[in-house]
């Protein structure tokens, strides 16, 4: 099957997670300049462009160039990265949602295209796997997410990886070259060697 299987109709939209206490890295992620634009603007620069909105997800700060973007509050009674993805298909359960973390600053526009590519019929979300890990970020939620997620949050299950079990979630690795789409800069050694390279 291939992307013409499901509804080329359904409305594309993307988050970008801001929450987190950003420990390891020691201050806000979002916040974090790299060649004069924080690193929560690169993110929401490589989605723009082939989204149809962008909604800031969590109650991190908003870099001031972002205030004019929507901002959701995480689901209630939930945390991590499944409080604002949740609340995300809450706010509009039609649409196919594309979420990436405020410090992922390497997302290639084809990263975008392989996610959507990578739909097909009956499954309600795309998980990257790069090597043993599954990357539940800039990852492709579709509107049937809502009921696994829901189920997720109601029992507790906050990490996101373990969906990959569930027949309906997806497991693709990505080309080689976009495998630099899902660097996270969580520490300040990510950050240096992202400003060295």
């Amino acid at each position: 099957m291939n992307r013409r299987s499901v509804s080329i109709t359904t409305p594309l939209m993307g988050g970008v997670l801001l929450g987190g206490g950003s420990r390891r890295m020691g201050r806000p992620k979002q916040l974090i300049s790299i060649d004069g634009e924080t690193m929560a603007e690169r993110v929401v620069s490589s989605l723009e462009p082939r989204v149809a909105e962008v909604y800031l997800l969590g109650s991190g700060e908003v870099p001031a160039p972002l205030g004019q973007l929507t901002r959701l509050d995480d689901a209630p009674n939930c945390r991590g990265p499944l409080a604002g993805i949740l609340a995300a298909l809450r706010h509009n359960s039609e649409a196919c949602w594309i979420v990436a973390a405020c410090d992922m600053p390497m997302i290639q526009p084809a990263a975008i295209w392989w996610l959507f590519g990578a739909r097909r019929l009956g499954t309600s979300i795309v998980l990257p796997r790069i090597g043993d890990r599954v990357e539940p970020l800039l990852a492709l939620y579709e509107p049937s997410a809502l009921g696994l997620l829901e189920e997720a949050a109601a029992t507790g299950q906050l990490a996101l990886h373990r969906l990959a079990s569930r027949s309906s979630v997806r497991c693709v690795e990505p080309p080689a070259s976009l495998r630099e789409s899902w660097f996270n800069a969580n520490t300040p050694a990510d950050l240096q060697s992202l400003e060295a390279s």
